[in-house]
């Protein structure tokens, strides 16, 4: 799920919830403010924090070995090294070391790099709305893209936020794997989006469930709520089908021999199969995604 950030409160009024990045000298650059009722958050320059983090001289720098160890996961240093431009905050290891192993079986290498190339924030919070996660793009007010996750992470989760931020940012996308949303001079076009909210929303989301689909390493047993807005089909069946459809396996009976894809392959299939899938009839105002597509695509 995609979000505009909203005004708020700066976290620094609430001592037990501040959250901080730094820079390795400890010097406090921005804090967060907060949205209460959507978990909005946006990123600012705050002068009231004067030493948000501790400054030890001296202070020896983890090594990728150190920190694979410490997380307990497979990656490879190039794969670490892909990641090392993502922000956590209140992370606990467990969940990081899971939030990196799904980034490392759903993403390439490459692909990784693309997705940490200009920085981006990773926060675990308690969501409101039965929101199980978001994705705010850089914006107004948010300097850098940022994703919040509840805390019951699950890999359909992890790779759906993570799957909005690639189509954001990787300049070779085309078709139906490229985001809705448009910038304009350099900067993000809020007067299209606001024109277009929900014709965005509409395929924005249910090209990102397709991609998720796509990349998954196994089928989830909670196929994504979206699935509720596509008529006259039941989810599990319209999931089932789509999966099989969106992984290369259409013919294939059983939906637990479904393995996930990734890279260019992904990338490809979704933009051949999309509008063969449930998920592209799913609507909004009375529109399908593929029907959302086509108008955004003649503006």
């Amino acid at each position: 799920m995609e979000e505009k950030a909203t005004e708020g409160i700066c976290l620094c009024d609430d001592k037990k919830k501040q959250t901080f990045q730094w820079d390795e000298g400890g010097d406090c650059r921005y804090c967060f403010e907060l949205n209460i009722e959507t978990f909005s958050v946006r990123k600012i320059k705050c002068s009231a924090i004067m030493d948000c983090a501790p400054k030890k001289k001296g202070t020896k720098k983890v090594s990728d070995d150190e920190l694979i160890n410490h997380l307990g996961t497979t990656l490879t240093k190039r794969e670490l090294r892909a990641q090392r431009n993502i922000v956590f905050i209140d992370v606990t290891p467990k969940q990081q070391a899971l939030i990196r192993k799904v980034l490392k079986d759903s993403f390439t290498p490459d692909e990784m790099e693309l997705i940490g190339k200009e920085g981006l924030i990773v926060r675990i919070s308690e969501l409101s709305n039965r929101k199980s996660g978001f994705y705010q793009r850089k914006q107004k007010g948010v300097n850098t893209p940022e994703i919040l996750l509840g805390p019951e992470l699950s890999e359909d989760t992890i790779t759906h936020e993570f799957v909005h931020h690639i189509r954001t940012v990787d300049p070779r996308r085309t078709k139906y794997t490229k985001t809705a949303h448009r910038t304009k001079n350099g900067l993000y076009d809020e007067a299209f989006f606001y024109a277009n909210m929900l014709y965005i929303k509409n395929f924005e989301e249910a090209a990102t469930v397709a991609e998720t689909i796509s990349r998954t390493v196994l089928p989830t047993e909670k196929p994504s709520g979206y699935y509720s807005l596509v008529p006259d089909i039941i989810t599990k069946n319209a999931y089932e089908s789509d999966r099989k459809r969106l992984t290369g396996n259409a013919q294939s009976v059983n939906i637990n021999e479904t393995k996930g894809i990734k890279g260019k392959v992904a990338v490809n299939l979704v933009n051949e199969v999309f509008p063969c899938t449930h998920i592209a009839a799913m609507r909004i105002a009375n529109r399908t995604a593929l029907e959302a597509y086509e108008i955004l695509n003649s503006k």
